[in-house]
């Protein structure tokens, strides 16, 4: 099978557990949030973004480790498997106590401590279903975790559904969460051991050491990448209380739906990028080449449609009580722009043994994230949040570009001055999002059937590109 197509088969299994993961999480959203109110749906979202912090400590880059070096070397699988679960074991038991202690210290309501640590345990859970997915990706079978993603998705959202249905209060929400956590777990075990090898714990002190030492630099590029997807929520929580984290993860929620285009994309291309990097230079740099360019594609008109819409997507989505979350969600949408690129420059430097300067990068990311909530979040509250979360990622953007700019992967000046072919479809479907009024799902049709014809029209997509196109759905393109 072509490097084209397997990309295109493992992004494509994994498109089809997003689209329906998305869907399931869109609905699931939009009931938990108007059921709840803001505050509710605050409490929750803090507990989320609280664990979800502490969900990196759980995994220590372990699962990211695991995936770049299964995929060189798959007779490593067992091996990694076995060393890398009984690493966990006790990276879990030394998170969820850390986590207790944050929240005897902060002193949350009785309630509030419930969710958090029903959450934690979720969070660790998943943390460990996290490292069988590694697998999968490791060996490009993402049927697999495909399967796993929508069962997972289908039991919450039975789970949330029912708990609303029955009458049930935030804490029978969060126990949705952790159920669902436990049968996902034993779906990838079983997997695991039929497919690939059976799971069996394993200590080699060696290999705890080599792997802990070479993981870490992924783990605390996940700490510090928690930290500034996940501080602005905890510290509204603390400075502005549950219902302006509600209102500031209406939108937020939005955003991480409409990025599931750039996490599967990701997740399917860092094996195959790992790969490249040992056997074919050039290839690996026309892979990021060409992926910037179709990130760029992607995203943009995303941002510029949420932008112009995004009142008619907040009463959509949720109640008139949300309606203050439209200026965040104009704001936060452009995030997107940058965490595509930054995704993208992130999976490039991972895969080339560069991945210091990712932890470097993201460090730096998130203390300015920390030091630009605290100054700003006391006096324009969510609206501010959002402010520094996207500032962040465009710094993010800025050094990425620096560090590339210094190897042979760099898209040098090609990419840039073909910007005009992307810009004039967006200019051009503003247009259309200015002068012509529809109902929304009407409006989002015509604009994109606009965009995708621009982009045709000012030759976006090149031949090179079309070939590329053709080659993964099995094409001869000779």
């Amino acid at each position: 099978m072509s490097v084209a197509r397997r990309i295109a088969r493992n992004t494509g299994l994994l498109m089809i557990a997003s689209l329906f993961t998305n869907i399931m999480a869109f609905v699931w959203t939009l009931y938990t949030a108007r059921y709840l109110g803001t505050v509710g749906f605050g409490i929750l979202s803090a507990a989320l973004a609280l664990t979800g912090i502490f969900s990196v400590l759980a995994d220590l880059g372990l699962s990211t480790y695991s995936t770049r070096e299964v995929a060189r070397a798959r007779e490593k699988t067992a091996k990694f498997l076995g060393n890398v679960a009984f690493i966990k074991m006790f990276l879990a038991v030394f998170t969820f106590i850390l986590l207790y202690l944050v929240v005897l210290v902060k002193d949350y309501p009785p309630q509030s401590v419930n969710v958090i640590m029903i959450i934690g345990i979720y969070m660790i859970l998943t943390s460990f279903t996290a490292m069988f997915n590694a697998m999968f990706q490791g060996h490009e079978r993402m049927e697999y975790q495909t399967i796993g993603n929508i069962l997972n998705s289908s039991f919450l959202l039975i789970g949330i559904l029912l708990a609303i249905y029955m009458g049930g209060d935030i804490i029978t929400i969060s126990l949705a969460y952790l159920a669902t956590s436990i049968i996902t777990l034993i779906y990838s075990i079983v997997v695991t051991s039929w497919k690939f090898t059976k799971f069996t714990f394993e200590f080699d002190r060696a290999f705890w050491k080599e792997t802990i030492i070479n993981a870490i630099p992924f783990g605390i590029t996940g700490v510090f990448t928690s930290i500034y997807f996940w501080i602005d929520s905890v510290m509204l929580s603390f400075m502005q209380g549950d219902a302006a984290v509600g209102l500031y993860n209406a939108p937020y929620k939005l955003l991480f739906v409409m990025l599931s285009i750039y996490n599967v994309y990701m997740v399917a291309l860092f094996p195959v990028m790992s790969q490249f990097y040992t056997h074919s230079g050039d290839t690996l740099k026309l892979t990021y080449q060409r992926s910037f360019k179709y990130m760029l594609i992607l995203s943009t008109p995303i941002a510029v449609g949420t932008t112009m819409l995004a009142q008619d997507i907040i009463l959509f989505v949720y109640t008139a009580e949300y309606l203050p979350s439209v200026a965040a969600l104009q704001i936060l949408i452009w995030t997107i722009v940058f965490m595509f690129i930054n995704g993208l420059s992130s999976n490039l430097l991972g895969s080339i043994n560069k991945q210091l300067s990712v932890t470097k990068i993201t460090g730096i990311g998130a203390l300015v994230n920390i030091a630009i909530n605290l100054a700003i979040i006391p006096v324009l509250s969510f609206i501010g949040a959002s402010i520094s979360t996207v500032f962040t990622e465009f710094l993010i953007m800025i050094l990425f570009t620096y560090i590339i700019s210094r190897t042979n992967y760099s898209v040098g000046r090609t990419i840039f001055n073909e910007l005009w072919r992307i810009i004039i479809p967006n200019i051009v479907m503003l247009l259309v999002l200015v002068y012509v009024q529809l109902p929304l799902i009407l409006m989002i049709i015509l604009c994109g059937v606009v965009y995708v014809v621009g982009i045709f029209l000012t030759r976006a997509i090149d031949e090179q590109d079309i070939n590329i196109l053709k080659s993964m759905v099995g094409i001869n393109t000779q």
